[in-house]
């Protein structure tokens, strides 16, 4: 039969369309082509089959190495980081890590002043010399209400460049009670710029901690409550008056272990002082029986608060109370800062802590892996308890000074454990 001679329009002449081969046709045969070389790879070769030869098995999930994950543990395929804990906090204690006293400055004033909302910034800020901490025990008065300037520390007398962005974040405003002052500097320490600053400074230490009660006298138009009188020597024994000073107020004076300065005098005998009294820190080894003497004649009443070692002298300071002198902590429910005897500057990068919130007290540790006997059976001895309800009971906390190889994760265990909240068992349960 012959052609019609039909053929697509368009169609080149020579090609299939034009010698009348249907384009169906050809994707027909495509088809078929595809499908087959399909089959053969899937059967001769093992294309798109499991690796385990079971073609509708589900993947199994691969097990990730604990080292590559920090030890931490696999759940769900999701690989956890590392989270934190519990060395930022516990139950009951929360820390301020850094090997730094620098960094720990910065901290805690933040922590103390958020400046998130109104009236939280400080009236004021004090700087101080982070290699001087016998300007900054002394300064550590500044730091208390009414005048509220927490304590920054400057590396080599210099606020770094991240003190002075943290000052600026703290945004101290002034106040009456700072004589409009929005910065104090204290000791030998370059002021930061652009701020109205009140430099205090001293030709010692025992005259710095002069000029400090003087500028303290004339901010709050009246004497402190008492002196506390330390060793300028013996930081280990010193280093619990400054984070008192910042709770009270009280100033801090220093001495030499046999003999007052005459700074230290002078201030003590003014006579708009000669009713306050005076409360020494410290052993006699720190401070003799000869300079209470010497204070006693020169002041008012004078009373030693002692213990053998730092840390039991810091317990007896959380204990003691006389007249409004001293912690007076003896019962459950309170505030603690825990720090290294061997780091006072630690203490005064801390003091910020001590002007508000739970109020926390210092002890002491003179171990970065074990908490002192003396401070864990007073923490057990005032540890709170409930008898039924423990969402009403009272709680203690603490703040932990510097990272975990300044004061281990086991040794803050063992910190939570002394202040957790614990079931009393009375006749009537029993």
């Amino acid at each position: 039969m012959a052609s019609s001679g039909r053929r697509p329009i368009n169609a080149p002449p020579g090609s299939p369309q034009a010698a009348g081969v249907p384009w169906i046709g050809l994707s027909i045969l495509l088809v078929l082509i595809l499908i087959l070389g399909a089959f053969i790879a899937y059967f001769f070769f093992g294309v798109g089959k499991d690796e385990d030869g079971g073609g509708g098995s589900p993947a199994t999930v691969t097990e990730i190495d604990s080292d590559a994950t920090d030890g931490q543990g696999v759940i769900a395929g999701h690989s956890n980081g590392p989270l934190g804990f519990p060395s930022a906090a516990t139950r009951n204690t929360t820390r301020i890590s850094g090997t730094d006293p620098v960094d720990i400055s910065m901290a805690a004033a933040l922590a103390a002043y958020p400046t998130t909302g109104p009236g939280a910034p400080p009236a004021a800020v004090t700087v101080v010399d982070a290699n001087d901490w016998q300007s900054g025990v002394a300064a550590a008065t500044l730091s208390a209400l009414p005048v509220g300037a927490p304590i920054l520390l400057a590396p080599s007398g210099t606020l770094s460049a991240t003190g002075v962005e943290t000052l600026a974040q703290l945004n101290p405003l002034g106040s009456p009670d700072t004589g409009e002052n929005k910065v104090f500097t204290v000791g030998k320490v370059a002021p930061p710029p652009d701020y109205d600053v009140e430099r205090i400074d001293g030709a010692d230490s025992a005259g710095i901690a002069a000029a400090v009660a003087e500028q303290k006298a004339e901010l709050t138009d009246g004497p402190p409550a008492a002196f506390v009188v330390v060793s300028s020597e013996s930081p280990e024994y010193a280093s619990p008056a400054a984070t008192w000073a910042a709770r009270s107020g009280d100033v801090v004076l220093f001495t030499n272990k046999d003999e007052v300065p005459k700074a230290t005098l002078d201030v003590i005998k003014d006579k708009a002082n000669k009713d306050v009294p005076i409360f020494v820190l410290g052993p006699a080894d720190a401070v003799s029986s000869n300079v209470l003497k010497q204070l006693d004649k020169a002041g008012s009443t004078v009373e030693r608060v002692g213990g053998d070692d730092p840390e039991t002298a810091s317990v007896e300071l959380v204990r003691f109370s006389s007249g409004s002198f001293g912690w007076n902590l003896n019962t459950p429910g309170h505030g603690y800062v825990l720090a290294r005897t061997d780091r006072p500057m630690d203490v005064v990068a801390a003091t910020a802590l001590s002007t508000g919130g739970t109020w926390p007290a210092l002890l002491l540790t003179d171990s970065s892996e074990k908490l002192p006997q003396v401070v864990e059976d007073y923490l057990l001895d005032v540890k709170p308890g409930y008898e039924s309800d423990p969402t009403v009971a009272i709680y203690s906390h603490g703040w932990v000074i510097g990272d975990d190889s300044i004061i281990s994760v086991d040794e803050q265990a063992r910190f939570d454990d002394a202040l957790e909240l614990e079931i009393v068992e009375t006749a009537s349960s029993g």
